[in-house]
């Protein structure tokens, strides 16, 4: 992941968090009866907080597995609205599975995201002083509804990606053939997925020229 991808998705990451926190947590803190005391209305404020540093976080200057720190925050985030609001809250973690989803990269990494995720959205049936069939109906609804969503974003995702591998390999054969044909002198440095964008905008440069 290039530094400049980690940093864009770092923010939207911390945008994600400062959305739940604001926009979703306090207006439903305003239908709840009886009405959270002040003091718990800081966990709103605890999500927009969060959200903002993730935003400001220099990821371009972390490692790329840094990143997954975003969706375990979130996921705990979610966890305590589980626990202060009601499982309702519980449905925002389909965000975070749908966001997970689209950034981790390593396959193995995304499942024991996803694991950690299932658990915590499970959890609530061991602690929630709730009716227990009412409650694990809406879980497994999220639950559902979270695995489903993450897994249509990730087979999109993974064919993207596939389809774009296939075009830069097909770019890096088409600039080394073309340099074949206008007869030039090997270039100093061949072809290569890495390299192929400084590539064809030097081999646009000398067509120009010519």
């Amino acid at each position: 992941m290039a530094p400049s991808e980690r940093k864009r998705l770092g923010r939207q990451g911390g945008l994600l968090l400062l959305t739940i926190g604001s926009a979703a947590a306090v207006p439903a803190s305003l239908f709840l009866k009886p009405a959270p005391e002040p003091p718990e209305l800081l966990i709103s404020v605890a999500g927009i907080v969060a959200g903002a540093l993730l935003m400001a976080v220099p990821w371009e200057r972390l490692p790329a597995r840094a990143i997954y720190s975003i969706p375990i925050v979130a996921t705990g985030y979610v966890a305590m609205g589980v626990n202060l609001y009601g499982d309702d809250f519980a449905f925002y973690q389909v965000l975070i599975a749908v966001y997970t989803a689209y950034v981790v990269r390593d396959s193995k990494d995304f499942l024991w995201l996803m694991a950690f995720m299932a658990a915590t959205t499970i959890a609530p049936l061991f602690y929630v002083d709730e009716s227990f069939d009412d409650l694990a109906h809406h879980i497994l609804v999220t639950l559902s509804v979270m695995i489903i969503s993450a897994a249509v974003v990730r087979y999109l995702r993974n064919t993207l990606a596939q389809r774009e591998l296939q075009y830069r390999r097909f770019a890096v054969e088409a600039v080394t053939l073309a340099e074949r044909i206008r007869g030039a002198p090997a270039p100093h440095q061949a072809a290569t997925m890495d390299n192929i964008e400084a590539r064809l905008a030097e081999l646009a440069s000398k067509t120009r020229g010519t």
